[in-house]
């Protein structure tokens, strides 16, 4: 007998067996101290049950209040907490603990079978649907952890070490008894086998759960809907799993939403991902991978703050030995709608992808483009993002659309656009460009890269692009650098802007949403790899120190890209070399801003006014409805927030330049 409970008096049994209550053996029956069976009514034990004290009432949808107690149930070998409220049991509720102030109402079985890791340890085939990236998930699994554990297979020792920090972790959690968290509500459920609920959790109208978790708690609660499926799985805290969707073998992140249908396999869902209506397999989706649409298919990839439109589909049918294909796409990618690809490709950040891509494209160090299709031929289309009013959008609405509670998130995520890893990426991008010009006005070839085909108009558009953004990128940093500090001499000016760590000026990784000098995250895999860090945990406080020390990282490559940049040393700094830079990025700045206005202007244009004044009588009509419509140009708030963001910048330029 546990503390703090005593057997049934007989004054008790009689009042449960009057109320319609029968017990296998009423010997095997626990209550609380304060334990009074008048709410306890047409229940039936079996096995060891343990109840709590039933004195409060649990607050329902639409301001009903129920008094708390267990109504029309077959419970066997159940602790009961204090306050809850179980109702219509049609089934049973076996082998499990409920927490505190629960509600479970109209559930057909509850029940343990076994024994249980609750889908700890279980390995999701990512990318490749035949495996070899195999990657086993845990509660608290990070999108880096899991990073590390797919695409590493090149450190076989790394992966060995992970794959047993997870079975570690899944074998801490195996039990023979299920759990249901206090506070829990779990309504119209067919049946949960296998599943540990956490605290605060929804589990309303699901048709089954089974060998699973969902890491529910106060602060940010799950929620499992109406028709959902989950079997082999693991959601974690402030996500929702609604409307028909089907979860096998996959992981979900916090505040992660699949909903309307959507179907998953073997996959792995990261930080505020949101899909709804397609489906996925084997698909490693990062930290805001969107899918709105019922005909898209994700599948055999690896994405994060990704867009795909209607019927985008990845193909890893080009194949003789099964689907071993894998597509690998940087951060930001869009995909328009129709778009396919056949696998295996791998796409540079912030580029969207329209058409029909039959072969392999490969295009790492172009990130900010297009990718087109032209007569069946692919056409890349450098740096033409750059000047989108859609990028700008993008960089102020992910932050903002994070729905993880600040206490407790497991996901590191860097949300900036311009890095050391685009800005590595252009300056590869640019001199490869430039290279090409000079080779097609020497052969009179066309140009070709990663399997597309550039215009000769591309080439130098596409470099020109890259110079401005770069310079924009550094020379803000620089500014940021610089603003606010006493400048009133060259050995001031030099001084401020050495680096205060070595880190960070070589080559940069984006890991699952983490932007990282390659050389810190080679540590931490040397690390596990060595034995040096032997749990979750070391290796996500190592990996949390490289998130929080960003800005000091970026500062030293930025420092040490000033030159091949700007043309100006840094190490040698002063007013008259401070001043050219300035001027340089002020250029870029008035170009970078000025083509977002010009892109954002195209919104406002004549061609986009068709369908407007359908009844009216001439194009004032139009204009007027329009504008009810659509606002002003003036007045749109991402044309608001770019000119704010200029003049902002602009400022912080002027107090630079009034410092000197």
């Amino acid at each position: 007998m546990k503390s703090g409970y005593r057997l049934l008096t007989p004054g008790e049994i009689d009042v449960l067996a009057a109320q319609g209550c029968w017990a296998e053996n009423w010997q095997h029956i626990y209550v609380a101290e304060n334990f009074s069976p008048e709410c306890i009514v047409r229940v039936n034990f079996y096995g060891i049950v343990y109840l709590g004290v039933f004195d409060g009432s649990i607050a329902l949808p639409g301001g009903l209040s129920v008094h708390s107690g267990i109504y029309d149930a077959t419970l066997f070998n159940v602790n009961v907490g204090d306050d809850t409220l179980v109702t219509h049991i049609h089934g049973y509720i076996a082998n499990y603990d409920i927490g505190p102030r629960s509600y479970i109402c109209g559930v057909g079985k509850i029940y343990m079978e076994g024994v249980s890791s609750f889908g700890n340890g279980i390995i999701v085939s990512v990318m490749p649907e035949t495996g070899g990236r195999g990657t086993a998930m845990y509660d608290g699994l990070s999108a880096q952890m899991a990073y590390l554990s797919a695409v590493y297979r090149h450190r076989p020792e790394l992966t060995a070490a992970l794959h047993s920090m997870a079975d570690r972790r899944a074998a801490e959690l195996t039990s023979d008894r299920g759990s249901i968290g206090a506070g829990a509500r779990i309504e119209n459920v067919g049946m949960i086998r296998n599943v540990r609920v956490g605290d605060a959790a929804v589990l309303q109208g699901c048709l089954s759960l089974s060998d699973g978790t969902v890491a529910s708690c106060a602060g940010a609660p799950v929620l499992v809907g109406n028709g959902t499926v989950c079997s082999g799985f693991i959601i974690q805290s402030g996500s929702v799993v609604e409307d028909g969707a089907s979860v096998t073998r996959s992981f979900v992140g916090q505040g992660v939403t699949l909903a309307k249908g959507f179907s998953c396999t073997d996959s792995l869902f990261f930080a505020n991902s949101h899909c709804e209506n397609g489906e996925a397999v084997s698909v490693f989706a990062g930290p805001y991978t969107v899918s709105h649409h019922k005909s898209t298919l994700l599948i055999g990839s690896m994405f994060s703050f990704m867009n795909a439109g209607s019927s985008t589909n990845f193909s890893n049918h080009l194949y003789k030995l099964g689907p071993v294909h894998q597509g690998v796409f940087g951060r930001g990618v869009k995909c328009g709608s129709g778009s396919y690809m056949m696998l295996p490709v791998r796409v540079a950040p912030f580029t969207t992808v329209l058409g029909h891509h039959s072969a392999r494209v490969d295009t790492p160090d172009m990130p900010f483009s297009y990718i087109l299709e032209s007569g069946g031929t692919s056409c890349l289309v450098p740096g033409v993002n750059l000047r989108s009013i859609g990028l700008f959008r993008d960089m102020n609405k992910w932050p903002a659309r994070d729905r993880r509670s600040q206490a407790g998130r497991i996901d590191n995520i860097r949300y900036e656009v311009f890095s050391p890893y685009t800005a590595s990426a252009m300056l590869s991008g640019k001199e490869m460009l430039v290279r090409m010009l000079s080779e097609e006005r020497f052969s009179g070839s066309p140009s070709s890269y990663g399997g597309c085909s550039i215009s000769a108009s591309s080439l130098t558009s596409g470099a020109g692009r890259y110079e401005t953004a770069l310079k924009y990128y550094a020379g803000l940093k620089v500014i940021g650098r610089l603003r606010g500090r006493r400048l009133g001499t060259d050995g001031a000016i030099a001084a401020a802007m050495l680096p205060e760590s070595p880190v960070g000026d070589g080559r940069w990784v984006d890991i699952a949403g983490m932007l990282a000098p390659k050389a810190e995250i080679d540590q931490i895999v040397d690390g596990i790899a060595s034995g040096q860090l032997q749990s979750p945990e070391a290796v996500e406080a190592r990996l949390s120190v490289i998130s929080s020390n960003y800005p000091i990282y970026e500062w030293r490559w930025v420092y040490s890209h000033i030159q091949p940049i700007f043309n100006v040393k840094p190490e040698s700094m002063n007013r008259k070399t401070l001043l050219n830079l300035l001027r340089q990025w002020a250029a870029a700045a008035a170009t970078l801003f000025g083509e977002l206005e010009k892109d954002a202007s195209k919104e406002f244009s004549r061609d986009v006014m068709t369908g407007f004044a359908l009844d009216g009588s001439g194009i004032e009509d139009i204009s007027a409805d329009f504008r009810s419509v659509r606002g002003e140009f003036d007045t749109d708030s991402q044309v608001k927030a770019v000119k704010e963001r200029y003049q902002a910048v602009s400022r912080m330029m002027d107090d630079i330049v009034s410092s000197l």
